[in-house]
């Protein structure tokens, strides 16, 4: 199954290049074939169109309040068709507000029509090895 990765996390942030690169070994793993894009730098021609799967990553951005960037909504609305589309929310946790943050992810993916069928909030990369396994 194509997979894509779809990230906005920090490049320059140890903990989130870890988390990714251990999300996308694990999928790997399962036989998909794991295409990772940054939803703030890589998103003037990306089509999410050719995948059979997105999973979303995003960070919580305060201590409290639960708020996702607004380039989410944005790089998910400007990539083609995603409707109908299965894929997966995920909240790499730092603060109080990892849930609220899950819950409004997954709201902006609903909105744009996607179905989704698994969602966590990844608290360290080991975590995220076993979240990987879980994509697809």
């Amino acid at each position: 199954m194509r997979v894509v990765l779809l990230h906005f996390l920090s490049a320059e942030n140890g903990k989130h290049s870890s988390i990714l690169k251990k999300l996308s070994d694990a999928a790997s793993k399962n036989g998909h074939q794991v295409d990772v894009v940054s939803g703030t730098r890589d998103t003037d021609s990306f089509r999410i169109t050719p995948y059979e799967y997105v999973a979303v990553v995003c960070p919580c951005t305060g201590i409290i309040g639960g708020k996702i960037s607004a380039k989410v909504s944005e790089v998910l609305e400007n990539s083609g068709s995603v409707s109908g589309k299965k894929g997966c929310a995920l909240v790499v946790k730092s603060g109080l507000s990892a849930q609220k943050t899950s819950r409004n992810l997954m709201r902006a993916m609903e909105k744009e029509g996607m179905v989704i069928d698994y969602f966590d909030v990844i608290e360290n990369a080991d975590h995220a090895a076993y979240v990987g396994k879980k994509i697809g």
